[in-house]
């Protein structure tokens, strides 16, 4: 797909845009998106574990 840059007209293309618009994208709700995503799912790994 292509994307046109109202400002300068210059057109991009996006690579794998909509590739996943039939897939839901679950996301745990204990993740925070603005914190390193790696160490929070470890952390919750370990402690789905130790229950």
């Amino acid at each position: 797909m292509t994307v046109t840059d109202p400002k300068t007209g210059k057109v991009l293309v996006v690579r794998g845009l909509g590739s996943m618009k039939d897939h839901p994208l679950k996301l745990d709700p204990r993740i925070d998106l603005t914190k390193p995503i790696y160490e929070q799912v470890l952390a919750l790994e370990n402690a789905d574990k130790e229950r």
